[in-house]
């Protein structure tokens, strides 16, 4: 039997440089018609009017700053200070709807998860204030088919699955951070985020990896979570994302302690993510990255890849002529 009493979440909110859209997330944490249990705002190592902001909120949340090490070890400083049952994760440039945790606290109650994902929806920042895209992640950006093949129903208000099949989640990984809640000893078990991912963009990819092997999981259909999207370049922003995938496969192949039949899906997972990571690092001018994918990809390989292959062997100022030349990142 699980425990049918109100959870208590303890929301944990890294935080860098980034004041303006650090109050508009606060402000969406403090309307909840569910309460959070509390609100711990980690600021890593910021050098700006970061306080300012946090001094706002200053009768609602718990402020603490540290020594600038990223937001893995942000995230995990912060749930060491916790004290609630069920630990809810947002980034400082995200909002929650006023019904998130309060759908949260209701599903689990009602089914006993270990972890819920919440729909999103993403608003775009554009230069003149931005708009909502007309998108609901879990069930726009699935390929078709999927979500019955991993067992669940988007006509659903929730849907629960006792095991999320691992080859679907690499297929399509439909969460970023701030979507996730989950229970505070099964996240303490994982030993949180691993803090060797600083600087990969896929680092909640790699965490849910491990949770999702652990954990009875809960979805909520309803877009609950607002995703920003404020950086002007998406197409270095995918480039860079096809290089940080591809590698935190890699890692979880080293360090997942994955059996043999997950081992096999992940190898092949990053097989067919490798034709993108070439591309995106070719994009990037990440000359060496695209010979250490180059060797490492299996598959058949066209003649833009070979063209982006030789180009990458030549002298760094003759590479950067020719890949403006060849079109950088075309497909």
């Amino acid at each position: 039997m699980h425990d049918t009493a109100d959870l208590r979440i303890s929301v944990i909110v890294p935080t860098y440089n980034s004041p303006a859209r650090l109050k508009a997330t606060l402000g969406s944490v403090c309307d909840q018609y569910f309460p959070a249990a509390e609100i711990i705002v980690v600021d890593d190592g910021s050098t700006d009017d970061t306080i300012d902001v946090a001094n706002i909120f200053a009768d609602r949340i718990r402020y603490v700053r540290t020594a600038n090490g990223g937001q893995q070890r942000a995230r995990n400083h912060g749930v060491s200070l916790s004290t609630g049952n069920w630990i809810a994760l947002l980034d400082h440039d995200d909002l929650w709807e006023k019904e998130y945790l309060a759908e949260v606290n209701a599903l689990v109650r009602a089914h006993g998860v270990d972890m819920t994902m919440c729909n999103s929806r993403t608003w775009e920042e554009d230069g003149q204030g931005g708009r909502w895209a007309n998108n609901h992640r879990f069930t726009q950006f699935a390929p078709p088919g999927y979500w019955q093949r991993v067992g669940a129903d988007p006509t659903d208000h929730w849907s629960i699955l006792e095991r999320y099949d691992y080859a679907a989640y690499l297929e399509f990984h439909p969460l970023q951070t701030s979507m996730v809640t989950i229970r505070r000893d099964l996240y303490t078990a994982l030993g949180g985020y691993d803090e060797r991912m600083r600087g990969n963009g896929a680092e909640n990819l790699e965490f849910e990896m491990r949770a999702l092997r652990a954990a009875r999981v809960g979805l909520i259909w309803q877009p609950l979570v607002k995703m920003v999207r404020h950086d002007a370049n998406a197409s270095l922003d995918m480039a860079q994302m096809a290089i940080d995938v591809t590698d935190c496969l890699r890692f979880a192949t080293l360090h997942h302690g994955l059996n043999d039949q997950e081992r096999m899906i992940v190898e092949r997972e990053r097989d067919r993510r490798l034709t993108s990571a070439i591309y995106g690092a070719f994009e990037l001018g990440k000359y060496d990255a695209v010979r250490t994918y180059w060797r490492e990809y299996r598959g058949a390989r066209s003649w833009k890849m070979y063209l982006k292959y030789w180009i990458s062997l030549l002298p760094r100022p003759a590479a950067r002529i020719l890949a403006r030349w060849a079109g950088a990142g075309q497909a």
